[in-house]
């Protein structure tokens, strides 16, 4: 992922653009596009078979319509009058030609007055047992057996006194009747009496024949479609046996394929089902969304259009004239001055170009009066700088000698890279970081650099503006940042007292020196501006000239002598300020850290990372608080000096404390085991550890115990016996004796009142 990111920083802000332009603009755009007019294809689909759908509710209701109130009519005619109809349809059932006259008046009158009003009521068969027929209204064109052998009439004929649902589909001119219309759907309604219903017994069927104004509506719907007048498609009705209900298709084209959607809604009869059949063509389900979708890659074209006007005018307004600075500023790296670029593009581009112009020009005039300077002198500026500080030349000398070196106010700035042991080779580092320095534009156009040792470079500053201050910070800031990302590496800086002329150089050069120790108590990329920090830094090196004793102490973890000191310490810090209690801590860790920087060892690896200790102790509220925090800070040290820290071999005493420390709990403790840890006889070692301490190891012993008793007894509740056997004494009496022997008081009164 780093990777990634690096190849993406040094990438052209060009490609960059066009890049994110591709892939956050056009590209999100044209999937927001496909997307929406997929899912709108979808819902204008779903809305079209959803419109036919309705059509064919209403084609089905007004079919239940005309069958409810058909089915009725029919019921009506059988059973009004106490079934006189039947009678007299059974009267025309007789070879007498004047009784079946009579009877055929009757039946007409009768069924006429009984049907009032129903004009769609084609005609009324009657038709008996014996194969004859006698029709109301219109004769049905079709015999006997061609009418028994229907669906319709044997399922009446099975279930007595029902009505049974058929069709007739006419496409023939007069075909079924006289005056009959081609293409007509004939809905015929058939019932079967029984012989409590048809007194006569000669009935066998009763068949209505109704034309339904469904195939009308059919017809029309399919003329309009065809005509692209509607998106219903082309309409069929069909029974469950796959029989033509009622169709115009001629049968010419195959509408089951995938050019069509076919759309079917189903009719529940008492003894059959119809179904209502749609062919559209696939593509007039989309013909409305095409319509939209017109308007929608419209506005989307516009915008595109839109947008890439608008990174057209980026790029010639903004995007090109940075790559026209960027060049430029390649070219004056590569030492090329004679450059001008046209002003263009946006008002604070046109002004960073001015800017830039005028640096180039102002940098042309700096370069020759540098070389005029050059040619004047004997040495360079940068020999001068260089000699003043190893003391092969001093600042009067150079003064005489070259009248332009002090003729401006300066700083002096130390870079001290943060980090643990050294060695010659890592010259090379410095180097790169000089190189890196360079190429920032006011360092190398303000400053003259000189490289001490692989971690310290000092800088000559030379003031030429009134609001120097600020541009010091920034010039420092960008070079910290740039070292960090760049090399992984974090340097401190420092600043000098603004000085004129070279009287007070090596002074303040000596005082700047001071100020490096100061970056341990100031964290990561620290800046320690002794213009802003002097009086402070002096308040904190009065301090921490006491604790010398302490922090070679906490370095060893020579705890017989760290638990004393740190009782000094506890005793001023509660008879002081909380402001000063803090100087006193930051002039404690001040010399810890010098301490540790002195024998090469790497101070910021104690607690893992670099703090501002300012920072951090200023947060501390109250002298208990910061007490508890210091004697945490302590425990921290001693128990890292103790593993991590080396110690030599020769260093034959260290290790014999060390010893001590660490199993002086142990009540068997002898001189014979701490000799023999050392690899010593007991008579030399002795000798030795009496001359180098001033003391005798029993002395220095009972000294640690008593002091770990103290520090117990201020600090916890344990019983004075459990204390005893803590710090090495099994006998408790002779705990009190000798705790008396060395403090003048015994460790009850001791704790009393401490």
């Amino acid at each position: 992922m780093k990777l990634k990111r690096i190849k993406w920083s040094k990438m052209q802000l060009k490609t960059v653009f066009y890049i994110s332009f591709f892939s956050f603009i056009i590209c999100p755009i044209l999937i927001v596009l496909v997307t929406v007019l997929n899912i709108l294809n979808q819902e204008f689909k779903k809305q079209a078979i959803e419109n036919i759908k309705q059509v064919h509710e209403t084609i089905v209701t007004e079919l239940v319509s005309d069958i409810g109130v058909m089915s009725m009519r029919l019921s009506h005619l059988i059973y009004s009058n106490n079934n006189e109809i039947l009678d007299y349809a059974a009267g025309t059932d007789s070879e007498d030609l004047k009784s079946r006259y009579d009877s055929s008046q009757k039946l007409n009158q009768a069924s006429s007055l009984a049907l009032e009003p129903a004009s769609n009521i084609i005609s009324v068969g009657f038709y008996m047992k014996d194969q004859r027929i006698s029709y109301y209204k219109n004769t049905i064109n079709k015999s006997y057996e061609e009418t028994s052998s229907s669906t319709c009439y044997r399922t009446a004929v099975k279930n007595k006194n029902q009505v049974v649902i058929g069709f007739i589909n006419n496409d023939l001119n007069n075909g079924l009747y006289a005056g009959a219309k081609k293409n007509s759907l004939v809905l015929v309604f058939a019932f079967a009496p029984d012989r409590r219903t048809d007194r006569s017994e000669k009935i066998e069927m009763v068949m209505f024949y109704q034309n339904s104004g469904v195939a009308d509506k059919i017809k029309n719907y399919n003329r309009e479609y065809l005509k692209g007048n509607n998106n219903f498609g082309i309409m069929e009705m069909k029974s469950s046996d796959g029989e033509n209900i009622f169709t115009t298709l001629d049968g010419e084209e195959n509408y089951n394929n995938s050019k069509y959607t076919q759309i079917t809604t189903p009719l529940k009869l008492y003894s059959d089902t119809w179904y209502i059949n749609s062919y559209i063509k696939t593509s007039d389900l989309s013909a409305s969304f095409w319509r939209v979708a017109l308007w929608v890659l419209l506005v989307a074209l516009i915008i595109l259009l839109l947008v890439g006007y608008y990174s057209s005018y980026f790029l010639r307004s903004i995007v090109k004239p940075i790559q026209r600075i960027n060049y430029g500023l390649r070219q004056i790296e590569e030492g090329e001055l004679q450059i001008h670029i046209e002003p263009g593009g946006q008002y604070e581009i046109r002004t960073m170009i001015h800017s830039f112009n005028s640096m180039v020009r102002r940098l042309q005039v700096l370069i020759s009066d540098y070389e005029e300077k050059v040619r004047t002198s004997e040495k360079t500026l940068e020999d001068y700088f260089t000699g003043m500080i190893t003391g092969e030349i001093t600042p009067a000398e150079v003064n005489r000698k070259s009248k332009y070196f002090f003729e401006d106010s300066y700083v002096i700035l130390g870079f001290v890279l943060n980090k643990g042991k050294t060695n010659e080779s890592e010259y090379n580092e410095m180097e790169k970081l000089h190189c890196n320095f360079e190429r920032n534009l006011r360092f190398s156009s303000r400053c003259i650099a000189y490289i001490e040792n692989p971690t310290i470079m000092y800088a000559f500053y030379r003031i030429t503006e009134e609001d120097y201050v600020v541009n010091i910070y920034s010039m420092i800031q960008e070079l910290q940042k740039s070292t960090y990302s760049e090399h992984g590496i974090d340097i401190t800086v420092c600043i000098s007292k603004k000085q004129y002329g070279y009287g007070n150089f090596l002074e303040e050069l000596e005082h700047l020196k001071g100020s490096f120790d100061f970056r341990f108590l100031k964290g990561k990329n620290a800046i320690v501006d002794c213009n802003k920090e002097d009086e402070l830094m002096d308040q904190i090196i009065q301090y921490s000239n006491q604790y010398l004793d302490f922090s070679k102490a906490l370095y060893i973890a020579d705890e017989r002598t760290v638990i004393p000191e740190k009782e000094k310490l506890f005793e001023v810090l509660n008879k002081a300020s909380l402001r000063e209690g803090q100087l006193h801590v930051l002039g404690l860790i001040l010399e810890i850290a010098k301490k540790f920087y002195s024998n090469h060892a790497n101070f910021y690896e104690i607690f893992g990372e670099q703090y501002n200790y300012y920072e951090k102790l200023e947060r501390i509220e109250d002298i208990r608080s910061l007490k508890l925090w210091l004697t945490n800070y302590i425990d921290w040290i001693i128990d890292y000096s103790v593993e991590k820290l080396y110690i030599k071999e020769n260093d034959i005493i260290l290790k014999a404390k060390r010893y001590i420390g660490n199993h002086y709990e142990n009540s068997d403790l002898t001189l014979k085991e701490v000799a023999d840890y050392v690899e010593l006889n007991e008579k030399y070692f002795t000798s030795k550890f009496s001359k180098e301490t001033g003391e005798t190891f029993i002395s220095y012993l009972t000294s640690l115990r008593i002091e770990k008793a103290k520090d117990l007894l201020k600090t916890t509740n344990f019983k004075i016996y459990e204390i005893a056997e803590m710090v090495g004494y099994r006998n408790v009496e002779n705990f009190n004796r000798v705790f008396k022997k060395n403090t003048g008081t015994s460790p009850a009164q001791y704790r009393k009142t401490a």
